[in-house]
């Protein structure tokens, strides 16, 4: 049955129907949506305006494509069917005309059924159920159908197909390294908590205590009277093991300072002249800087001296060759050397030269262009040097140890083992600087070896700096000396020693460990004669010997409190604890000073207080004054005296007052 095509008679679209078994039936405009009954329309004469050209036949493999409306069953109130727009396009048009045996719409349509009749490529529907007028074209119909259907599938298949393993392999990536990360965070985050459980605890007050350290060091660095640079290590004609810098012109100035401590120096100060005139050829006066320095070397041989001289004023070569340094000239081009007998001179300048022995006019040749350095160990020491410090001395303890014999003369091997011993093994290296101004001052810096550390040498020297009194004292019991001065001198040295320990100030750096230490200008010189006395009579002292019995009680000791508090005691205190500095005055008077700690502590007060005064020999009773008077106390600290048990008691003023105590003046 043919397809019609109705007009709606409300917007006048054209309707299609699939075949004329629905005329007579009730359908609705899919434009209007208007209802009306399905009739056959009128036939209009049609007339060909312009003869046309039948269109050739497409062959075509591929079967035809058909449209057709979609007939949807109506409402429960009307199930009147709804048809497609004839006058909307097709969504695609038939490649082949239909045969004229196919038929491509079922023959009837029940009421209330939906009728889908978009074709396939053969013109028939998709439902396996519609019917057909004729079997054989609808069996091939139906076959080609199903053919269609299933390359569309299988196309589909091929399409997804790709599609869904790329995305399964996505997936399982994903999953994958999302495991990983996670995996990987838990062993990170594990990392984490071990590496802090095993990192160290902050110990605080460590902390506190090196920042402490510091700020001393730092202090102690500002009580230097002089500020240069460090010592040149240029024109090294072989290694440092000792260094030996000094400022002649300065030591034998013409002032009377410098005079006096020249003189007490006695023959070192003769000997150390007469030397720097013999190897330089140049007054000490005229030399603003001279460097020594000896390289040890094998055991067996004899150390090897050089030196680097610096002048004050520009010599002109001919007076250098022709008086100062006679001798041939070497035929080497590059360099200027003289070469003479013991010593040869290498001219840097008009105002530098070097001067070593004359077997080694080759390493001064090569000093001028390459200067030898000192061991690590010295290097240290080195950039904590001042040039301007009028002396200074460097040295490796074990070099010392290992070539004491040709260093030290025989007589005094013993003092030498001494001297090492008392250094112990934690200190490998030592710098000793003095400088002579308004007063003396002295600086020590002591490195210690790789199995020590700054504060263990620190305690270390605290131990022995409070034993060295004594035991110079047993020493000096052995010494006769023949003059009376120089036996006065001697026995005074141990006490200047104890004055000299607790006037040094030490403070740790961060590889050394450094002694500061201010004297008067007449307690220098006075250190420095007994110093030379006490070592020229050890030379000739036997000290293997039991120690003479003292027949004389020396000095008789006051009977009353109030003159032991007469007696001459040396003060010169760096920040030192006012228990130390009471206890030392107590020692030199030979009576007890109590301290009432409980007293000091309601005044807000410590034993630990630091002291620090520069007064030389006074009155013991004169340095109590002194603590006693300090603005911060404000009065406050007094003491009392017992003659009655020989002591003298340090307290508060309130407490003395409320005990009912006599308070003892020492402003008198």
């Amino acid at each position: 049955m043919s397809s019609v095509t109705i007009s709606c008679p409300k917007c006048n679209s054209g309707l299609k129907l699939p075949n004329r078994s629905l005329l007579g039936r009730k359908g609705k405009c899919p434009k209007c949506e208007h209802r009306f009954i399905l009739e056959e329309p009128d036939e209009v004469q049609l007339e060909l305006v312009e003869p046309v050209a039948p269109a050739a036949p497409v062959k075509s493999d591929q079967p035809l494509v058909g449209t057709s409306a979609k007939w949807v069953p109506d409402d429960v109130a009307g199930n009147e069917p709804v048809f497609s727009s004839a006058a909307a396009p097709p969504p695609f048009a038939p490649e082949t005309p239909l045969s004229a045996n196919s038929n491509a719409f079922p023959s009837a349509a029940p009421v209330g059924s939906e009728f889908d009749f978009s074709t396939n490529t053969a013109g028939q529907t998709d439902s396996a159920g519609s019917g057909t007028n004729e079997p054989e074209s609808s069996a091939a119909t139906a076959k080609g159908s199903i053919a269609n259907r299933a390359r569309r599938r299988k196309t589909k298949k091929g399409r997804t197909g790709p599609i869904a393993i790329g995305v399964g392999t996505a997936l399982f990536a994903f999953s994958m390294l999302g495991l990983w990360w996670q995996s990987n965070s838990q062993k990170t985050a594990e990392a984490q908590q071990k590496y802090a459980a095993e990192q160290p605890k902050i110990n605080d007050e460590w902390k506190q205590e090196k920042e402490e350290l510091a700020v001393s060091d730092q202090d102690a660095k500002t009580l230097s009277p002089t500020s240069g640079g460090n010592i040149p290590m240029e024109f090294m004609p072989f290694t440092p093991h000792l260094i030996c810098h000094l400022r002649p012109f300065e030591i034998w100035a013409a002032d009377r300072s410098h005079k006096e401590f020249v003189a007490t120096l006695g023959s070192l100060g003769i000997w150390l002249d007469a030397t720097i005139r013999d190897i330089t050829r140049f007054d000490p006066q005229d030399i603003e800087e001279l460097t020594f320095i000896v390289n040890f070397g094998p055991r067996t041989s004899p150390p090897d001296v050089a030196a680097v001289v610096r002048l004050r004023s520009e010599q002109t070569a001919s007076d250098l060759q022709l008086n100062r340094f006679p001798g041939t000239v070497r035929p080497d081009p590059g360099v200027q050397i003289f070469e003479s007998d013991p010593y040869s001179y290498l001219l840097i300048d008009n105002k530098t030269f070097v001067v070593a022995p004359n077997s080694m006019s080759d390493l001064l040749a090569e000093a001028k262009s390459y200067s030898r350095q000192p061991s690590v160990e010295l290097e240290g020491l080195l950039k904590e040097s001042d040039r301007r410090r009028q002396v200074t001395v460097m040295f490796d303890i074990k070099n010392i140890d290992t070539h004491r014999e040709y260093i030290f003369d025989e007589d005094v091997q013993t003092f030498a083992d001494e001297f090492v011993l008392w250094f112990g093994k934690d200190i490998q290296t030592i710098s000793w600087s003095m400088h002579l101004d308004k007063e003396l001052f002295m600086e020590t810096l002591l490195h210690e070896n790789n199995e020590s550390s700054p504060l263990r040498v620190q305690r270390y020297l605290k131990q022995r700096f409070l034993e060295l009194p004594d035991r110079l004292q047993h020493a000096a019991r052995f010494m006769k000396p023949a003059n009376q001065g120089y036996r006065s001198m001697i026995g005074r040295f141990p006490a200047m020693m104890k004055a000299f320990v607790l006037g040094t100030s030490t403070s740790v750096g961060p590889a050394y460990v450094r002694l500061i230490t201010l004297l008067p200008d007449k307690a220098g010189a006075n250190l420095a004669a007994a110093s030379l006395y006490t070592w020229n009579q050890s030379v000739v002292t036997d000290f293997t010997g039991p120690a003479p019995v003292v027949t004389s009680k020396g000095p008789i000791l006051p009977n009353t409190v109030a003159d032991r508090l007469k007696m001459p005691v040396i003060v010169d205190f760096r920040r030192m604890p006012l228990q130390e500095a009471f206890a030392y005055v107590a020692d030199e008077i030979k009576t007890p000073i109590i301290i009432n700690g409980d007293a000091l502590k309601l005044a807000g007060m410590t034993q630990n207080m630091s002291q620090t005064y520069n007064l030389g020999e006074v009155s013991a009773l004169k340095a109590i004054d002194a603590m006693l008077t300090n603005p911060d106390y404000k009065g406050t600290l007094v003491i009392v005296v017992d003659e009655a048990g020989k002591s003298i008691t340090l307290t508060t003023r309130p407490v003395a007052e409320q005990a009912g105590l006599t308070i003892y003046d020492t402003s008198k």
